[in-house]
């Protein structure tokens, strides 16, 4: 398995960075955008970007940030600070792009999952309402309710994961998405008990190892079917 830093080019001939995590044998794969936290794709991001490859997908891991403060950062301020100055319609599209180049590449299937932690919630999920994702996943994103009223058009299976003990999502606002989902026969919209923020990311406080592995293979589910 090899990880190497990549270019991409948007749609206005725009180049930004990222990294590709491919797996070791040389058969077509289904891809997964990897949408970070707030934080960006630092060391953490990047073990877990391999992991993902070891499943046996390719991962496109960009610096989504890059229009407001790029690189990786470990600094809550400056996290933040380039979080709140971050305009998301700008993003969505940014998205559509990145997923458009994932699904180009030799050794894609063809297939896209978008998988969003913290902040990429959000990305996934619009990436199922409007760009016709293959599967999404997210662990404790955030701002997914902003977008409910697109869920009728989602097709594909999601999985999102939060913790009952999130102050960043409480669980009124999980209840709406499951509410928003439950007529969604391939939705689990899953509250776990004993979790906090960042239950899934194992450098930062408040992971937890096993909702993290339970809610991982939840997902991993999920983009198996894209195989």
């Amino acid at each position: 398995m090899s990880g190497r830093e990549i270019s991409y080019n948007t749609r206005d001939n725009e180049s930004f960075s990222g990294y590709i995590f491919e797996p070791d044998d040389a058969v077509k794969v289904p891809g997964i955008l990897l949408i970070t936290a707030i934080f960006g794709v630092d060391d953490e991001m990047k073990e877990l970007s391999e992991a993902w490859a070891a499943d046996g997908f390719i991962v496109s891991a960009p610096d989504i940030f890059w229009r407001v403060m790029s690189g990786p950062t470990g600094d809550m301020e400056r996290a933040f600070s380039r979080y709140n100055a971050f305009d998301a319609e700008q993003g969505f599209r940014d998205v559509e792009d990145l997923m458009d180049d994932l699904r180009s590449n030799p050794r894609c299937n063809g297939k896209i999952g978008v998988l969003g932690f913290c902040f990429g919630g959000r990305y996934a999920q619009v990436a199922a309402t409007r760009f016709g994702a293959d599967a999404v996943g997210a662990f404790h994103g955030t701002l997914i309710e902003n977008h409910l009223e697109e869920v009728s058009s989602v097709s594909c299976p999601v999985s999102f994961h939060f913790g009952a003990e999130d102050v960043f999502v409480p669980v009124e606002t999980v209840e709406q998405i499951q509410t928003a989902y439950a007529s969604h026969d391939r939705a689990e919209i899953t509250i776990h008990d004993g979790a906090g923020h960042n239950f899934s990311m194992p450098y930062k406080h408040g992971y937890h190892a096993g909702v993290a592995a339970t809610s991982r293979q939840a997902v991993l589910d999920v983009f198996n079917t894209m195989k």
